[in-house]
């Protein structure tokens, strides 16, 4: 029954995964970058705390801190037209 039960949400959790997207990180110049998060299942605060996630995820990734420069938003239609968040970062050294 746990087995079951273990697969169904491993399978929920896929499925909802899959439903986000990322444009992915784009190098604008010299630590500078941008990318663009949307999803069928969230919000407009949770598309820009995914893309903030994400953001921080790649400068960590390159041992130095995140700052965002920049951010827009865009309204969805829930399940027809995600919501967007375009974010314009900076990787920092790391203090």
């Amino acid at each position: 029954m746990k087995a079951r039960y273990l697969a169904m949400a491993t399978a929920a959790t896929a499925l909802l995964a899959a439903c986000a997207s990322s444009s992915g990180v784009t190098q604008l110049d010299r630590d500078t970058y941008m990318l663009t998060a949307s999803s069928l299942w969230r919000g407009n605060d949770g598309v820009a705390i995914q893309g903030l996630r994400q953001a921080d995820a790649y400068c960590k990734n390159l041992g130095r801190r995140m700052r965002v420069v920049g951010s827009e938003r865009s309204d969805g239609l829930p399940v027809v037209l995600p919501p967007k968040a375009l974010l314009t970062f900076k990787c920092d050294p790391a203090t």
